[in-house]
């Protein structure tokens, strides 16, 4: 039998298969090539948040989609990055634009990158607005981003830089008031020439509040995907596996909730992950290698550490916390939403570590300008730099505005107790809430240090000594007095409703020492879970408290 008669003799045997169900043809309608320098990248996954597919040894994949979400997306592989869409934005997705019976193409393009040693950028909530009051784009350009670029360009001296947006970019309810959205903040890091590309996940606050109505958590997401991209994706780096997911589902209940110009509908959300994403996170996490260290970004936090530490359906944390089992050091979690530090480990899950991050915009830029900014819990606000290398653990540094790497923050209460009683709007607190707002010029406080030791990971201990002898913590969950003067005084004399005084305030993560006298000096030091000394110094006392300037 000759060649021609061979070929057509196959033909005919696959045309009776496919008759007698024998062989089924695959639709696809989606297909496309994933390249670098021109040249196939084999075994790269690719996806439509439903369904995973690899590239063959050609770079080429083909699948058929029902196109429901919208865009298609590779999980870039180690060694490399996706071709960006500009500098700040990776092109690891695309947007799929055609009907169902239809067919379209979608290449991506990776360019090569020595991940063997790299740093991550971690921004929550960095509640963009536009507002003349909070003055926060200009603060964000003239303090915040000139200590961010500077930690950026110092950490790309070591290797490769990314950055992750934990959600609350923007603001909902000012994105038609002060003309202020998704899209406008891109144009704000873009000007500033940001020198990283940026992940992305949504947060509540990045949904648009004029849309209510059936499948509204979807729909209100049209600009922010629009921007960022899907709503789970993941990427490997290194020897790491990053997952990304969109846990805020926007709910919007119509006509209901605060009245702003464009908002009709209340803006609240649950703290969920859909069932369609729990499904596409575990086709992504069973293809993953059991000896990568697996992190996943989102907005809310999946534990806490409060009485019930599930954040998410219980069920859901359970099915997390199942799959990190496979994972030698099971599944870190970074978040924000929270507004303060919150380092977190539950013994009923664990393979999930918490590590929940204060806003990048300390209290939503509400504090006095003439304070440093702080966060909700009275840290110092900043940006948290984490490097990773293969072998080693990950190393985190808090990045402050101020300038510096600060993970705690210590009071001479003698100081802070003048302060009090020589500022008018405090002692006006006092008046208005004597049983509730702690009164620090108090006999009672004198001779004590606190000890605002915000960033405590699992297992870290303080101690505090004087003269050689390590003081007793007596723990009080107190209000931070920083805080006090940068944000809480300022309601004192507001006759606005939602920035009226409080009758009280607790910071966590406070600790209390009594001294012998109002002159030693103490040493505080830090350890970690392994007893190794992380953190010493010694503080000279009277020590000043300047609530206007650098403590």
């Amino acid at each position: 039998m000759n060649k021609r008669s061979n070929i057509i003799s196959k033909f005919f045997s696959l045309c009776a298969a496919i008759a007698l169900g024998a062989v089924t043809l695959q639709a696809t309608n989606i297909l496309g090539r994933v390249t670098c320098e021109g040249k196939p990248v084999a075994g790269v996954a690719v996806s439509d948040g439903e369904i995973i597919v690899y590239t063959g040894a050609d770079g080429r994949y083909s699948f058929q989609s029902d196109k429901t979400l919208g865009t298609v997306f590779i999980t870039t592989p180690s060694g490399y990055r996706a071709q960006g869409v500009d500098p700040l934005r990776p092109g690891f997705w695309q947007y799929v634009n055609l009907e169902v019976s239809q067919d379209e193409i979608h290449d991506f393009e990776l360019v090569r990158e020595d991940q063997s040693f790299y740093s991550v950028a971690f921004i929550p909530d960095a509640h963009f607005v536009n507002e003349a009051r909070r003055d926060d784009i200009n603060r964000f350009k003239t303090i915040c981003y000139p200590r961010m670029k500077e930690g950026l360009e110092a950490a790309a001296k070591k290797g490769a830089v990314y950055s992750v947006d934990l959600g609350d970019l923007t603001h909902d309810i000012y994105w038609y008031e002060n003309d202020f959205n998704e899209s406008d903040a891109l144009r704000l890091l873009q000007d500033l020439g940001y020198p990283s590309p940026i992940y992305g996940v949504m947060g509540n606050h990045d949904h648009d509040g004029a849309v209510v109505g059936e499948n509204v958590d979807w729909r209100s997401a049209w600009r922010y995907r629009n921007v960022w991209g899907p709503d789970r994706y993941s990427v490997n780096i290194g020897n790491d596996h990053w997952v990304f997911l969109d846990n805020m589902y926007y709910i919007n209940v119509e006509g209901k909730g605060k009245k702003a110009p464009g908002i009709k509908g209340d803006r609240s959300y649950d703290s969920t992950l859909t069932d369609s994403q729990m499904a596409w996170l575990r086709k992504d996490l069973e293809a993953a290698p059991a000896d990568a260290r697996v992190y996943i970004c989102c907005h809310c936090p999946i534990i806490g550490n409060r009485k019930k530490c599930e954040l998410l359906p219980e069920e859901q944390v359970a099915a997390l916390n199942a799959m990190g089992a496979k994972f030698e050091g099971g599944i870190t979690v970074y978040s924000g939403h929270i507004h303060h530090w919150d380092l977190y480990d539950c013994e009923k899950y664990p393979n999930l570590h918490q590590i929940s991050l204060p806003a990048a915009s300390g209290i939503m830029w509400e504090t006095l300008p003439e304070y440093p900014l702080v966060s909700s819990d009275g840290s110092d606000a900043g940006i948290m730099m984490a490097s990773y290398c293969k072998g080693a653990a990950a190393r985190y540094d808090f990045l402050t505005y101020a300038g510096g790497n600060s993970l705690l923050r210590v009071y001479d209460m003698n100081s802070v107790g003048k302060a009090y009683k020589q500022n008018e709007l405090c002692r006006k607190q006092h008046e208005m809430f004597p049983d509730t707002r702690l009164w620090y010029a108090a006999a009672k406080y004198r001779n004590y240090v606190y000890v605002n030791f915000w960033e405590a990971f699992p297992g870290d201990r303080l101690e505090v000594s004087e003269n050689g002898k390590v003081l007793v913590d007596e723990g009080r969950p107190d209000e931070d007095p920083l805080k006090n003067f940068a944000y809480e005084l300022q309601k004192v004399n507001s006759t606005v409703k939602h920035h009226s005084a409080k009758k009280s305030d607790v910071c966590r993560s406070m600790h209390e020492y009594k001294t012998s006298s109002s002159n030693t000096p103490v040493t505080v030091k830090v350890f970690d879970k392994d007893g190794n000394l992380k953190f010493e110094q010694t503080y000279r006392r009277p020590l000043p408290f300047n609530p206007a300037g650098n403590n």
